[in-house]
């Protein structure tokens, strides 16, 4: 479990850090730090085993795809990451409802890797313009 949250925070400080793209909006923007904080409040409650904060921050991150700033792409593969991404959001939930630590961790790890395969994703179809 340790090495999935390991793992986890590295992929996460990766998409913090990596370089912002010019194409992204202030919206956009906004909403992606919004998505990191929960994120990490996600992480937070992995470590501490806080299954009160697991359930509210995953439901809140699952919550961040019906903002405007969440559709701006209209392409087929953005709309099969975002729906991965909100399936894996909703077994986070699922897990944290039932107590299920472990599964919950493997559920972030999914997450994780779910938003380092999309920010991937756009950045490559950016760079291909």
């Amino acid at each position: 479990m340790r090495r999935i949250i390991s793992v986890s925070t590295l992929v996460v400080l990766f998409a913090t850090f990596a370089p912002a793209t010019p194409a992204q909006t202030p919206g956009t923007g906004r909403l992606m730090r919004e998505k990191l904080a929960h994120t990490q409040r996600i992480l937070e409650a992995l470590t501490t085993s806080n299954y009160d904060l697991l359930a509210r921050e995953s439901v809140a991150l699952s919550q961040v795809t019906n903002a405007p700033a969440w559709t701006v792409l209209k392409m087929p593969e953005y709309r099969r990451q975002s729906d991965e991404f909100l399936r894996i959001t909703e077994d986070l939930a699922a897990a944290a409802k039932d107590r299920d630590l472990d599964l919950a961790a493997m559920r972030f790890g999914a997450l994780t890797m779910s938003c380092y395969q999309c920010h991937r994703y756009i950045k490559n179809m950016r760079l291909a313009r």
